[in-house]
């Protein structure tokens, strides 16, 4: 446990510190892209294309409403310090942090991929492609406890009253094909995609209740905490003094087999708008376009063989800390501190039922709502995703122009807006060079232009994502 601990205290810390499925919301109007079917299965681009293996798609997403570089690091003395240095103050510290501090990491990694027209105007994807996801929330009183550390003096006792701490970790491979079809006069695409899922790695630590006294020379703890995990030949490993420490497995494999599906449509108003007799109206709705789709409804069932699950014993914990010294040191003092903690939750492998278990996959909902401002060239676009997590249910806005010159056919590029975290604050960008022979790239961000100060360093940013790929078209170009 204490691994997967420091490497979410490390993704954390490199959100702030670098710029670094699905597509990026920036590609949903882009009409020759090849990947935001994966958005809507309803869509498909104007040419087949064969991903080039292994670089067809690569997506890396990671979100956080408050563990940015700003809220983790401050400037003292001409120097930027952690949390943990002694110059930073409890409440200049816990004043950023939210009731609940969120962190979610998503890479999606598209080794095959192709898309290809048939006789009847159907459009056929398939793919094979890796996904891994972090998902979790930190409340504020954990960070309140380790910024405090020990008591300094032996009458005082601080009381903790933590709750809904969460880490899920899952890894799965994902084969889907997909079939898109015009209906209704070419008002109506409908879309569907299946996949299979092969199960590589799952694992959901939920601490409901830790109540801790923090005194001078020690910790008296009372915990409720489960582990969930799955991974081929897991184990548990304990320490000399019977304390759980990690996790073998007997290397990468199957874990698990599931299934999954995506569900899109999209409607255009131009049939429609010639029932309207008011001239306006029917410019309006000639011109606009609805969309709605439901993606990553699916679950993975977990073998019983490769799970384990562990629990709390229930009894109250006396635990005798290292000397957890605050320093800028964030590596030396966590593994001090996660040690400590490790000891007081005092997992223990759950002997009775059985250990397989089903999980949902995060669906996602996406609406939008698209308007030809300049036929065949500008449209603007409006899309909300709503994501259901195991810990965060997050809703984002995005407000895009589409730009695709009727007179360079091979080139597409968008320019977005976010809302998020009740601000519009970040600029997205999405370029794609399609020409009808040759190779196709695109690159694709929602968070291109992040706020950085004198030093560079992204420091207010909350979100970063990037995508990119290669192709090379196949068949004709249909309009």
């Amino acid at each position: 446990m204490k691994r997967l601990f420091v490497l979410s205290i490390f993704f954390l810390w490199v959100l702030g510190c670098s710029l670094m499925a699905q597509s990026t919301y920036s590609d949903y109007f882009v009409n020759t892209s090849q990947t935001r079917s994966s958005l809507n299965p309803a869509f498909r681009p104007k040419q087949g294309y064969i991903g080039v293996p292994f670089l067809s798609n690569i997506y890396v997403d990671a979100k956080t409403n408050s563990l940015n570089l700003d809220h983790l690091t401050f400037k003292k003395g001409g120097t930027r310090v952690s949390f943990l240095h002694p110059s930073v103050g409890v409440d200049e510290f816990l004043s950023a942090m939210d009731k609940n501090n969120y962190f979610s990491l998503t890479m999606n990694y598209q080794i095959a991929s192709v898309g290809f027209y048939d006789k009847k105007e159907g459009f056929w994807t398939i793919g094979l492609g890796v996904r891994s996801i972090v998902d979790s929330n930190i409340p504020k009183s954990l960070f309140d406890m380790a910024k405090r550390g020990l008591s300094e003096d032996e009458n005082d006792v601080f009381n903790y009253n933590i709750t809904n701490t969460k880490v899920n970790v899952s890894a799965y491979a994902e084969l889907g094909a997909g079939y898109s079809r015009p209906l209704l006069d070419n008002s109506l695409l409908l879309g569907a995609k299946a996949k299979v899922l092969l199960g590589l790695a799952n694992m959901n630590l939920d601490v409901k209740q830790f109540n801790v006294s923090v005194g001078h020379d020690k910790w008296v703890v009372s915990a409720k905490a489960t582990l969930d995990a799955s991974l081929p030949g897991i184990k548990p490993v304990y320490n000399e003094d019977g304390i759980f420490d990690s996790i073998e497995s007997d290397g990468f494999g199957m874990s698990g087999f599931g299934l999954g599906a995506d569900l899109g449509a999209a409607y255009s108003f131009k049939n429609l708008s010639q029932s309207v007799s008011n001239e306006s109206m029917q410019n309006i709705l000639g011109r606009l376009q609805a969309s709605l789709a439901f993606t990553d409804i699916g679950f993975i069932s977990w073998k019983e063989a490769n799970s384990l699950k562990m629990s709390t014993p229930g009894h109250e914990v006396t635990v005798y800390p290292k000397d957890q010294v605050i320093s800028d040191m964030m590596d030396e003092y966590f593994d001090d501190l996660l040690n400590d903690f490790e000891e007081s939750v005092n997992l223990k492998e759950t002997s009775s039922g059985k250990n397989g278990k089903n999980t949902l996959l995060y669906t996602t909902m996406n609406v939008g709502l698209e308007y030809e401002a300049w036929t065949d060239n500008l449209s603007v676009g409006l899309l909300s995703s709503t994501r259901l997590t195991g810990t965060q249910t997050m809703t984002e806005l995005t407000l895009s122009g589409n730009y695709n010159p009727e007179k360079i056919k091979w080139l597409a590029t968008t320019l977005s807006y976010s809302f998020m975290h009740n601000k519009f604050n970040s600029i997205g960008l999405a370029l794609h060079l399609t020409p009808g022979k040759g190779v196709n790239f695109f690159i694709a961000s929602d968070y291109w232009i992040p706020k950085v100060n004198k030093e560079f360093l992204p420091t207010t940013s909350k979100a970063v994502n990037v995508q990119f790929g290669l192709s090379i078209p196949i068949g004709e170009v249909v309009r």
